[in-house]
């Protein structure tokens, strides 16, 4: 029997810099910390019909700087979180590749995103990708969606840094992010 396709839009979240605070290589849970709004934003994101999934690259495995078992537990700790904030997403996909391997997973390849379109039974065309790198604006765009630079993270360095990489929108914040997000989907409602 074939499985129903859902389709409530699917916008994919970076992880460091965007919903908690970036940590060069994190690998210690317990320096895991979101970022102010965020647990409201998602809130307000799912209320609005939103499938969410966090999309992260996490080459410190694939460089040796640290473990798949600590990059797991790092994702575990920002989960537990989004659970006690009543905040939890859809699902979160992982790249442990270092950026020479060239796998088809790393941001801006589209390989997390059809896992988790995959997985969540929603089509990935036309997505929304919100990140502080050009890699989450990439994403994005080349789901034939939009792609949202924070300036929080590494945000600033990249804004300024652009690299011919055209965000769809620059926010302050995630949570800014979500409600330019939540006004563009109102008014195309319209």
């Amino acid at each position: 029997m074939r499985q129903k396709t859902d389709h409530r839009p699917l916008l994919l979240l970076d992880r460091d810099g965007t919903l908690i605070y970036e940590a060069d290589y994190p690998a210690d849970p317990k320096k895991v910390k979101l970022f102010p709004g965020v647990p409201q934003a998602l809130r307000r994101l799912k209320k609005a019909g939103f499938r969410i999934a966090v999309v992260t690259n996490q080459s410190g495995v694939g460089r040796g700087l640290f473990t798949l078992q600590q990059m797991k537990r790092v994702n575990a700790r920002l989960l537990a979180l989004l659970k006690q904030q009543k905040s939890p997403i859809d699902g979160l996909y992982w790249c442990p590749h270092a950026p020479q391997k060239r796998c088809a997973c790393r941001k801006p390849r589209l390989g997390m995103v059809r896992q988790a379109s995959n997985a969540l039974g929603v089509p990935w065309k036309n997505s929304i990708s919100v990140g502080d790198r050009w890699s989450d604006v990439m994403l994005g765009q080349r789901t034939g969606g939009q792609g949202v630079l924070v300036l929080t993270g590494y945000g600033k360095f990249f804004l300024k840094d652009h690299q011919g990489v055209r965000p769809d929108h620059v926010a302050k914040t995630f949570a800014k992010a979500a409600a330019w997000i939540l006004r563009q989907r109102k008014e195309s409602k319209l």
